[in-house]
């Protein structure tokens, strides 16, 4: 079923043509509709993770005196103030934009100071299903773009063995937020080898990639699901994708490691989609109009689909428990390059207590949104910590 109801050429010409009266939230939506949810999935025979039950669950819980809370008194007037417990879910807004925040400074206190380029690796629609069935083959195309730009960096100078040093992220959704597995990666311009500490790499024969990529992928998806149920599959991979599978690497595309960084993080630890977008919701017929970019075309498209339909697009991101979503290689891994410690990193390790308290939960409401949770409301004095109620 299609849809899409209309297709602009930027943004503001879509709310010229719908005005947009309210600011919508997941969390209201899921408040709303989560039981029908659960009630047409039971009807229709719909698996529903555990994991799923679970991060939902806590994210309906959080700041809710369900999860308990902390009170402050001020010491002058008497006034209390209770700040209930977040969820820390990773499929709650409201937690996961300090999330995302707190992991980017992490990876930003270990990059080195050099350009980084941003890399996509996709994977053809065939094979987007093999990967939703069995959430464990995720892991394999984090493996196949490892091997890819490993052993292409390795193969520049046998007696140097050089390293890389880049950071992957998985994303599985596509701009409509239907299913869609990608790999985004942020790579040093630099290479480390056995005696040269440092050489400039800012070229990539993205061609080669896409070739190494296709190659690596199918053959460890061949060796885990199976010759028998995959070679068919396979076969049809090498005839209609003969140049590759795509690999997307275009230079100085944003300002700067740390907006590349904020780009590839932003969904890391929250639903995946952003509110914002989403233009109106008619409670009378349970339905929502949203809209995207388009990838092939630039257009801004509305769509319009059953608010169920779109909580069964959110859901299905979510990550089953202790999968990693962000992963370190090369010199950017635990074990780290015996030149890794010559490099000045991008971020001063001097600065980074301060920036760290800038994510803790007074100084980030203070610094965004210039609210002060502490400031007694009635006189204006700082309140005390009193205790933990559960």
């Amino acid at each position: 079923m299609n849809n899409i109801i209309d297709t602009f050429k930027t943004e503001k010409d879509i709310y010229v043509k719908y005005p947009k009266t309210s600011r919508f939230y997941i969390r209201d939506i899921f408040e709303e509709y989560w039981d029908d949810f659960l009630e047409y999935s039971q009807r229709k025979n719909i698996d529903v993770r555990p994991v799923v039950l679970k991060e939902v669950g806590k994210m309906l819980n959080c700041k809710t005196a369900s999860l308990g809370y902390n009170l402050w008194q001020c010491p002058s007037c008497g006034h209390e103030h209770s700040q209930y417990n977040t969820c820390k879910s990773r499929f709650c807004n409201s937690c996961g934009i300090k999330y995302s925040k707190q992991r980017t400074l992490n990876i930003m206190s270990k990059l080195v100071n050099c350009n980084h380029r941003h890399l996509v690796f996709t994977i053809p629609d065939i094979l987007w299903n093999y990967f939703r069935e069995d959430r464990k083959r995720l892991n394999l195309i984090f493996d196949a773009v490892n091997i890819t730009l490993s052993s292409w960096v390795s193969e520049l100078n046998k007696k140097e063995n050089f390293k890389p040093g880049f950071i992957l992220t998985i994303h599985t959704f596509g701009r409509d937020n239907k299913w869609n597995t990608h790999i985004h990666c942020l790579i040093a311009e630099v290479l480390m080898g056995n005696n040269k500490v440092e050489r400039k790499c800012d070229f990539f024969p993205y061609s080669m990639l896409r070739l190494r990529f296709r190659k690596v992928l199918l053959d460890l998806m061949d060796r885990s699901i199976g010759k028998d149920n995959f070679r068919k599959t396979k076969n049809n991979c090498y005839l209609k994708w003969q140049n590759g599978f795509y690999v997307r690497a275009k230079k100085n595309e944003f300002k700067g490691s740390k907006k590349a960084l904020e780009y590839i993080l932003r969904y890391c630890g929250r639903p995946c989609f952003a509110t914002y977008r989403i233009i109106d919701i008619d409670y009378s017929t349970n339905t929502i109009m949203f809209w995207y970019q388009r990838h092939e075309d630039n257009l801004f498209v509305v769509e319009h689909v059953h608010i169920l339909d779109f909580i069964g697009r959110l859901i299905i991101h979510i990550f089953e428990e202790q999968f990693k979503s962000i992963r370190y290689y090369g010199f950017y891994s635990s074990k780290t390059h015996k030149h890794y410690d010559k490099f000045k990193l991008l971020l001063d390790k001097i600065k980074l207590p301060f920036y760290s308290s800038l994510i803790r939960w007074r100084m980030f409401l203070i610094s965004t949104f210039k609210i002060d949770p502490l400031r007694c409301p009635n006189c204006d004095t700082i309140m005390m910590y009193q205790k933990l109620i559960l």
